[in-house]
């Protein structure tokens, strides 16, 4: 395509953040079921969970091991604060007519008309960003921008592709619809990976501990083993829950629907760097 940039992939950017899509939301949901002594809440949990023994699981919430190795992860490059937005419709619109619109997040395959809703939404904002660079990837086009005032901080807007994902009528329990051709498993991980690091579980507190996609004859179903830490504000140990979050894929449509059910309950304890499983 005539006009783009390429990108160099050279900002460091925080998962966390999407000030411009769901707002910014920094959770420490802290919280101790052992070793030995966790208590069984669902027998499906998946045997890759069964292998991992409580301290495990612990240090990865406690120490902030959020995801494991082959995750999807965000190119980073220290010394640059970057934030992300998936750009919705109502980024496009005066802070006065939002009230009442239903935010959707866009889509487009047009990369003319992706970087007119980029303008638009830089436009609205009281700081100007301008666009210093724009790239693609399988999933969205990306629109670079920088406040000459302040250069260290780079805001990256995003469009995702819609032969890909539209994301039309998304909620907890229905993620939005995979529009690509051909369906793989590849592209169910990709896609529910991404959604994944967008949300308030990528913050401290919380760790997946497996990320895996299985194949059936109507679906792909991509399974999530979640840990969260919710801490007991005194000296009593802390709660720990293990979750296994489903994501079934239908082969027919392409609708991504999740279902997340409670399998674990642990109790723990931090002391400087000693991690203890109660009993």
């Amino acid at each position: 395509m005539q006009g783009r940039t390429k990108s160099t992939d050279q900002f460091h950017v925080l998962p966390a953040i999407r000030l411009l899509v769901l707002g910014f939301a920094m959770l420490t949901l802290v919280g101790c079921g052992g070793g030995n002594g966790a208590s069984s809440i669902n027998n499906a949990s998946s045997l890759q969970v069964a292998v991992l023994t409580d301290m495990d699981i612990a240090s990865a919430v406690y120490y902030d091991q959020r995801t494991p190795d082959g995750f999807y992860q965000e190119p980073t490059q220290s010394g640059v604060f970057s934030t992300i937005a998936q750009l919705r419709n109502i980024d496009l619109l005066p802070l006065a007519s939002r009230s009442g619109v239903t935010a959707t997040e866009l889509a487009s395959n047009d990369f003319t008309e992706a970087l007119n809703w980029s303008d638009t939404a830089a436009s609205i904002q009281a700081a100007a960003y301008q666009l210093v660079d724009n790239s693609e990837t399988e999933l969205y086009f990306q629109f670079t921008r920088v406040n000459p005032s302040s250069p260290d901080f780079v805001q990256l807007h995003r469009v995702f592709k819609a032969d890909v994902l539209d994301r039309s009528g998304a909620s907890d329990s229905y993620l939005g619809q995979i529009t690509a051709a051909t369906l793989s498993a590849a592209t169910v991980k990709q896609v529910v990976e991404y959604l994944w690091a967008f949300t308030s579980d990528n913050n401290y507190g919380n760790a997946v501990l497996t990320s895996d996609t299985r194949e059936t004859d109507t679906a792909f179903v991509h399974v999530m083993q979640q840990a969260t830490l919710y801490a007991s504000n005194n000296t009593n140990c802390d709660t720990i829950e293990l979750n296994e979050v489903t994501y079934t894929v239908s082969k027919a449509t392409g609708f991504i629907v999740k279902d997340k059910q409670l399998t674990r309950i642990i109790t723990a304890r931090r002391d400087g760097g000693y991690l203890e499983i109660c009993q």
